[in-house]
């Protein structure tokens, strides 16, 4: 008589359902993504229930478009059982049709009950249009794994954040990656091959994703650390590509559990995937700036530091330069400089979102202020600094065009020393959920920051 635990499925929609082994729960899907998913009995869960594993292929950029994401026509079929497995099958479409995704999740319990979840994703473009694919710089365009662990982040910024540095290991060899929140190479295009594994690290259980037999894929982190994109390559090169019809990918993975001591002598023989020059951005403090720290400062924790940041927004990026200036500040050597050699719009740009970012929550009814200090040396043009303030219920998160710019006056063209800019919204209710600190330039020339300060006002 077999003695392996039993598994349970108990649907609860067409695209979804609970499953449990024996009498405790191990998991649920639904709207055909993995939620809920707790492999080890007593144990928090690997995967929470906001953010689930998509049981689906999809691309990054723009996933939100159902011609980008295959989360249209889902359905989860009925389970096979077995001693210690159940599989189910999960099915989606782009909602025209244009491409298909076949998934088979079996899950796998050992003798002591722990869970692993195998996933073989297949991918089907049919008769017709084919399915339009564009580039992604950090991973694979065809993203077939995409794992946000839970305890990742904390939007209360109440329960301390799990899991501080990443492991690839490729055979024998055991490359770590820091915990820190910059854009940055070491979390792009990481190669992996068959029976590579890719963890989360140092807890009493980590979540680990292992490629299955003939499956390569390139990998790449976000830049804060809260979710990992497992991708096949599109053939792009750098421009979009019509994947025609009968073309057919696969790939297969698994999602199990390192524990505590295993993980442990992983990182200890772990060599350190540097960030390279991205090390030098700038710290947002959330006091008064005076930008001498970086990420390579040693007095600074990186887990809670957040860098400030480079957008351009109209011309051509190369003729844009984005510096620290370690010669040239207001009461010492250090400042946030912008140049433009051709007319351009450019900001270095901080985000703050209050309890996520370890500050407080913003007040309703309360006012933001924004000061700075400014310098410019042969301006055509304008520049200015401002927020530009996302609150709940008022649009996409995501969609920054949305946002309430409040802004200080221009300065116009010409030489000046150090002036003070300023802005201050009206009394903010709902209050702010999303906080941008944006100093701007329009034109040609040079502007030099410093000083740069946010306060909350009663």
């Amino acid at each position: 008589m077999s003695s392996a635990p039993t598994f349970s499925f108990a649907r609860t929609a067409r695209d979804g359902g609970r499953i449990r082994l024996g009498g405790r729960r191990v998991a649920e899907v639904r709207r055909l993504a993995l939620v809920d998913f707790f492999p080890v009995p007593g144990a928090p869960a690997l995967v929470g229930r906001d953010v689930g594993v998509p049981l689906y292929w999809r691309q990054y950029a723009n996933h939100q478009d159902p011609e980008r994401s295959l989360d249209s026509h889902l359905r989860l079929g009925e389970p096979e059982t077995g001693p210690g497995w159940l599989r189910l099958r999960a099915t989606g479409a782009t909602r025209s049709s244009c491409a298909f995704s076949d998934y088979a999740v079996t899950f796998r319990a050992d003798a002591r009950g722990r869970v692993t979840v195998e996933v073989s994703a297949r991918l089907e473009i049919p008769p017709g249009p084919g399915w339009r694919v564009t580039p992604q710089p950090d991973h694979g365009e065809l993203a077939f794994c995409t794992l946000w662990p839970a305890g990742v982040f904390s939007p209360t910024g109440r329960a301390p954040k799990r899991y501080q540095s990443c492991l690839v290991q490729r055979g024998a060899r055991v490359e770590a990656i820091a915990h820190h929140h910059l854009e940055s190479p070491d979390k792009q295009r990481l190669r992996l091959g068959p029976g590579d594994r890719f963890a989360w690290v140092t807890e009493d259980e980590n979540p680990v994703i292992t490629l299955g037999r003939g499956t390569r894929a390139e990998a790449g982190i976000c830049a804060y650390m809260w979710d990992t994109h497992f991708g096949l390559r599109a053939g792009c090169g750098g421009k979009a590509v019509v994947l025609p019809p009968g073309t057919v990918r696969t790939a297969d993975y698994s999602l199990g559990v390192l524990g505590r001591v295993e993980a442990g002598r992983l990182r200890r023989r772990a060599v350190l995937r540097s960030p390279g020059a991205a090390a030098d951005t700038p710290v947002y403090t959330g006091s008064r700036h005076n930008f001498r720290a970086t990420f390579r400062s040693t007095e600074i924790d990186r887990n809670t530091a957040w860098p400030w940041q480079q957008a351009v927004t109209r011309g051509n990026p190369r003729t844009v330069e984005f510096a620290r200036d370690t010669r040239v500040g207001c009461g010492d050597r250090y400042s946030l400089r912008l140049r433009h050699r051709a007319a351009a719009r450019s900001a270095w740009q901080a985000t703050t979102l209050g309890p996520a970012f370890g500050e407080p929550a913003f007040r309703r009814g309360g006012k933001l202020r924004l000061t700075a200090k400014v310098r410019i040396r042969g301006v055509r043009g304008r520049m200015r600094i401002a927020l530009r303030v996302h609150r709940a219920g008022r649009g996409s998160m995501f969609d920054v065009a949305g946002y309430e710019v409040f802004a200080s006056a221009w300065l116009r063209s010409g030489d000046r020393d150090w002036d003070e800019l300023h802005v201050e919204t009206p009394r903010l209710a709902p209050a702010p959920d999303r906080v941008h600190l944006v100093l701007e330039l329009d034109g040609t020339g040079r502007v030099w920051f410093d000083d740069v300060e946010l306060k909350r006002l009663s």
